[in-house]
C-alpha cells in the first residue's frame, strides 16, 4: 500500500465503482469499497488507508458521520464527506468529527482532487506534529528535572513526571491552574548567603529573592530570554512538604519568535546541598589538618608560586607567610638543587609516578644556613586536570647533624683501627726481620767461635768454618738488599731507568744464569718468546723479577718437572709473559698469604732456601714499572705467574 490509498464508503454500488475508476485515473490507489459504516470500521481496523471518502447516508445501523467519529477516535484517519445533504443539522454533526473536507453532490472531479490533496497534505503535517509532540513528551518524561509548561497567562498546561513528583500535582488536576498555586516558593537561601558574602549586588539579589513563580515567568516573557538559575530555592509541595530546589525559566516562542508561553524548570537540590555540605566539611578538615600539621606543607602552583603555606613551614624557614609567598617557591630553593627537583617533578607531570621524594635545601629568607629537607611531592587534580603540587616538607637538620657526627666517629674509628693494624703489621714485620736476621747472625757468631778454637793443624775445619761464615754473610746481604728494595718500592723512591727492552733477550739471559740450578733439580726449561716483543722496563729490575720467578719455579718444582715461559701481545699496548711450572701447586688459602713478607707457606724449616720476600719484591718492582703480576695455582697441577708490562713498541711510537 502506497501513501495515496483511499477507502470509499458508499452504499450505491454503481456510484462507488464510478468513483473508484475516476480516482485510479487520477493516480490514486483505491484501498477498498465499503457499503456501510460498520464494514468501513472493520476494514480500517484490519489495515488503515491514508484517506476515507465517506457518504453520510448509509445502509446499516450507523450513518457515515457516526462511523467517521469512531474511526477518527480510534485511528485518526482523515475523512472527507461526500453527500447530497447540506442541511444545517447534517453539516453541524459532520463538523463535530473534524473532517478534512465536506463536498456536496454533484461535485466536480477537480474539486474532489483538490480536496483529497489538501486533506492528505494536512494529515501528513498533523502526523509530523503528533510525532514531534510524542518525542517532546517522551523526552520530558525521561528528564530528571521538573518541567512545567504554561500559557501566556501563567496557567499550567503540562507537567512532566519529575515536576509532578516535586509539586505533588498530577497534570490532569494542575492543567488550567495558575503557576503560583502549583509552585509555591518560600525563600532563596543560596542567594541570601551570596548577599551576605558580598559576591553579588544586593539589589539584584533582593529582586530575585522577591520573585514568585508567576513573576519569574512574566520576566522571561517580557525580556524574551531565559532567566539565570536561582540556587537553593525553598518550595512547598501540595501536601505542605518543604523541598529545596534550583529554579530557572525561559520563554516558549513560535516559529516567528512570538511568545506562546513559558517553561519553568525545577531541579531537586537536596543531593547537591548535601554534597556541598560534605565538601565544605571535607575542606574544613583538610584545612585544619593542613594548618596544624607538624611537618611543613605547601600548595604550589604549576608556575611555581605558593598558594598556601602552613605554620610549620613558615617556622622552618623563619619567615612569615607573605614573605615566603613574595619570594615564590623558586626563590627559597637553593639553586644547586633546582635542576634535580625539576627532573623529579617532571615525572609527576609525565604520569610516570604518583608521588616523588627527594632531598633539597631551602633558603631562609632572613639568612642563615640552608635547611636540609626531605620533600614528598604529589600532583593535585580537579576534574582530571592538574591544578597544583602538594609539598610535604620534613626537616632533616637533626638527621644531618647526627649523620655528620656518625661519619666523624666512623672516620676516627677507622683511623684508630688503621693505626693499630699498622702497629701490628710493623711489630710482626720487625719480628719476622729479626727472626730472619738472627739465623745467619747466629751462624756467623757460631762458626767464628769455632774458627777461633780451631788449631792450625786442622786447615779443613778452618776452611769449612770460613765458608759457612761467608755464606751466612751473603744471606745477610741478600736479606738487607731485599728489605731495602721493599722499603724503596713502598715509599716510591725506587730509581728506575725505563727503556724499550727485547723480552726474548732478557728471558734468555735469566735462563742462562739459572740453567745449572735447573739441571741440579732435574727440571727442564723451555721458552717461547717472539723476537719482536719488547717491553718498557728497567733492565736490572726486569732481570731481578724474572730471576725470582724462574728460580722459585725451579726450587718448588718436582724432580723431572717442567717450566715454560710464554710471551705474547696483550691488549691496549701491553706485553704478557707467563711462567708456568709443574710443581705441587698451592691451595686458595696459601694463595691468600702469598704476598705477605717472609711468608714461606710452610717451607720455613724445609731444605729450600729463601727469605719469603721474592714474590713481594717482584710484584712491587713490576708495579713500579707500570705493570701487573698475578698468580694462579692448583694443588697437584702447578703454578702460573703472569706479568704484564707496557709494550716497548708502543712507547717508541708515542
Amino acid at each position: 500500500m502506497n501513501d495515496r490509498s483511499i477507502l470509499i464508503v458508499e452504499d450505491e454500488a454503481i456510484v462507488a465503482l464510478d468513483l473508484k475508476h475516476q480516482l485510479e485515473e487520477l493516480g490514486y490507489t483505491v484501498h477498498a469499497i465499503a457499503p456501510s459504516a460498520e464494514r468501513a470500521i472493520e476494514i480500517v481496523n484490519e489495515r488503515q488507508p491514508h484517506l476515507i471518502l465517506m457518504d453520510v447516508r448509509l445502509q446499516g445501523q450507523l450513518d457515515g458521520i457516526e462511523g467517521a467519529a469512531i474511526i477518527r477516535r480510534n485511528h485518526n484517519v482523515p475523512v472527507i464527506f461526500l453527500t447530497s445533504h447540506s442541511d444545517n443539522d447534517t453539516v453541524r454533526r459532520a463538523a463535530g468529527t473534524s473532517p478534512y473536507g465536506y463536498l456536496t453532490k454533484p461535485y466536480q472531479m477537480r474539486e474532489l482532487r483538490a480536496g483529497i490533496e489538501v486533506a492528505m497534505t494536512k494529515a501528513a503535517m498533523e502526523r509530523q506534529l503528533r510525532e514531534a509532540d510524542r518525542w517532546f513528551v517522551h523526552t520530558l518524561q525521561c528528564v530528571a528535572d521538573g518541567v512545567i509548561v504554561t500559557d501566556m497567562d501563567e496557567r499550567v498546561r503540562f507537567l512532566n513526571p519529575a515536576a509532578q513528583r516535586l509539586t505533588g500535582w498530577p497534570t490532569e488536576e494542575a492543567a488550567g491552574r495558575g503557576i503560583d498555586e502549583i509552585v509555591h516558593l518560600r525563600d532563596l537561601r543560596d542567594l541570601r548567603d551570596l548577599r551576605d558574602e558580598g559576591d553579588v549586588p544586593t539589589a539584584a539579589l533582593d529582586a530575585a529573592a522577591s520573585q514568585s513563580a508567576s513573576e519569574s515567568l512574566r520576566w522571561v516573557l517580557r525580556h524574551s530570554r531565559a532567566q539565570s538559575v536561582a540556587h537553593g530555592v525553598e518550595m512547598e509541595d501540595r501536601d505542605g512538604m518543604s523541598h529545596v530546589i534550583d529554579r530557572t525559566a525561559g520563554p516558549v516562542n513560535d516559529e516567528l519568535g512570538h511568545p506562546m508561553g513559558a517553561v519553568l524548570v525545577l531541579r531537586d537540590a537536596s543531593q547537591r546541598i548535601a554534597q556541598e555540605a560534605l565538601l565544605r566539611s571535607s575542606e574544613e578538615r583538610f584545612r585544619s589538618a593542613f594548618d596544624h600539621a607538624p611537618l611543613g606543607m605547601a600548595l604550589v602552583s604549576l608556575a611555581g608560586n605558593f598558594i598556601l603555606l602552613n605554620l610549620a613551614l613558615c617556622n622552618l624557614l623563619g619567615a612569615t607567610d607573605s614573605e615566603i609567598k613574595r619570594l615564590g617557591h623558586h626563590g627559597v630553593t637553593l639553586p644547586a638543587d633546582a635542576a634535580h627537583e625539576a627532573q623529579r617533578v617532571a615525572e609527576l607531570v609525565a604520569e610516570s609516578a604518583s608521588l616523588v621524594q627527594f632531598e633539597k635545601r631551602y633558603i631562609r629568607p632572613h639568612g642563615g644556613e640552608p635547611v636540609w629537607t626531605l620533600v614528598s611531592v604529589s600532583l593535585m587534580h580537579e576534574q582530571g586536570n592538574p591544578t597544583c603540587y602538594l609539598y610535604q616538607v620534613h626537616d632533616l637538620t637533626q638527621q644531618k647533624i647526627a649523620a655528620e657526627q656518625l661519619a666523624e666517629l666512623t672516620q676516627e674509628r677507622m683511623r684508630r683501627e688503621a693505626s693499630e693494624m699498622a702497629n701490628v703489621a710493623k711489630s710482626e714485620f720487625l719480628s719476622r726481620v729479626s727472626h730472619e736476621m738472627r739465623t745467619p747472625l747466629n751462624a756467623v757468631i757460631g762458626f767464628a767461635q769455632l774458627l777461633s778454637l780451631a788449631q792450625n793443624d786442622d786447615p779443613a775445619s778452618v776452611e769449612l768454618y770460613a765458608r759457612h761464615i761467608s755464606n751466612a754473610g751473603k744471606h745477610m746481604l741478600t736479606l738487607v738488599s731485599d728489605l731495602l728494595d721493599v722499603n724503596n718500592a713502598s715509599q716510591g723512591t725506587l730509581k728506575l731507568d725505563l727503556q724499550a727492552l727485547p723480552l726474548k733477550s732478557a728471558a734468555g739471559e735469566v735462563l742462562e744464569l739459572l740453567r745449572s740450578l735447573a739441571s741440579a733439580h732435574s727440571v727442564t726449561i723451555s721458552a717461547e718468546v717472539a723476537a719482536t716483543l719488547t717491553v718498557l722496563a728497567d733492565a736490572t729490575r726486569l732481570r731481578q723479577v724474572l730471576l725470582n720467578l724462574v728460580s722459585n719455579a725451579i726450587k718448588y718444582n718436582k724432580s723431572g718437572g717442567r717450566i715454560d715461559l710464554h710471551g705474547e701481545s696483550a691488549s691496549a699496548g701491553r706485553v704478557r709473559l707467563i711462567v708456568t711450572d709443574s710443581g705441587a701447586g698451592m691451595t686458595s688459602e696459601q694463595l691468600a698469604k702469598l704476598f705477605q713478607p717472609f711468608e714461606r707457606l710452610g717451607q720455613e724449616r724445609g731444605a729450600i732456601e729463601g727469605t719469603g720476600l721474592g714474590l713481594v719484591i717482584s710484584r712491587s718492582l713490576t708495579q713500579e714499572m707500570h705493570g701487573t703480576l698475578e698468580v694462579s695455582s692448583a694443588p697437584g697441577v702447578g703454578t702460573a705467574v703472569t706479568i704484564e708490562l707496557p709494550s716497548g713498541n708502543a712507547a717508541a711510537a708515542g
